[in-house]
């Protein structure tokens, strides 16, 4: 299923969730700045499952399907990962009375590997550059994935066994971002890899 269409409501929900975890994290309130943060990371998961799961039980070759479109969905969305996570870092240790030194840094790194996948998904959309597009590529793209899967999944597991989570210190918020935003791109970069799998399975439609 196409993506485009999901687009508007999903932006809308974004804005939404960044500005309840604004308001939250500058209250010190940690469940509904949690619960904020949580939203984001299902609805951009459910959104990707929604887009790309139909694909999984089709038998036949879809020619208006391909590892490049694909790609291109769960790139859009993981851009939207990094992007909100930094929007609401910044926001957050910047705009509010919530204080950590490394807010600001965690924040701006973020949005630039947000711009780093708006520059890949800009090549990925032009019909006229096929040097991203390529078998060779796209399986490049699938090992990247999954070594992005791995990292950020032992350092989840590391986040969360450190007790970081509930600290008291003003990385609070921080954490919270790092666990949704993390926990998304792991499971967003598993549904890119699975749909590649099943369309580099099947015959070329005729």
């Amino acid at each position: 299923m196409p993506l485009r269409p999901s687009l508007p409501w999903l932006l809308v929900t974004l804005t939404t969730a960044l500005i309840a975890m604004i308001f939250a994290a500058g209250s010190v309130h940690k469940a509904e700045s949690a619960l904020a943060a949580g939203v984001v990371a299902l609805v951009l998961v459910a959104t990707a499952v929604r887009s790309q799961s139909p694909l999984w039980r089709r038998s036949e070759p879809n020619a208006d399907v391909t590892p490049r479109i694909a790609l291109m969905q769960t790139t859009t969305l993981i851009m939207l990962a990094y992007l909100w996570c930094g929007l609401a870092l910044l926001a957050i240790y910047l705009g509010t009375n919530v204080h950590w030194q490394h807010g600001w840094q965690y924040g701006t790194a973020m949005l630039i590997v947000a711009v780093g996948h708006a520059y890949y998904l800009s090549r990925l959309a032009d019909p006229h550059d096929d040097a991203l597009s390529s078998r060779a590529a796209i399986e490049q793209a699938v090992r990247i994935a999954s070594c992005q899967a791995i990292l950020i999944g032992l350092s989840l597991i590391w986040l969360i066994g450190s007790g970081k989570l509930s600290s008291l210190r003003g990385d609070w918020a921080a954490n919270q971002l790092f666990l949704a935003g993390g926990f998304a791109i792991v499971c967003l970069c598993g549904v890119f890899i699975k749909t590649n799998a099943v369309l580099s399975e099947r015959p070329p439609a005729r």
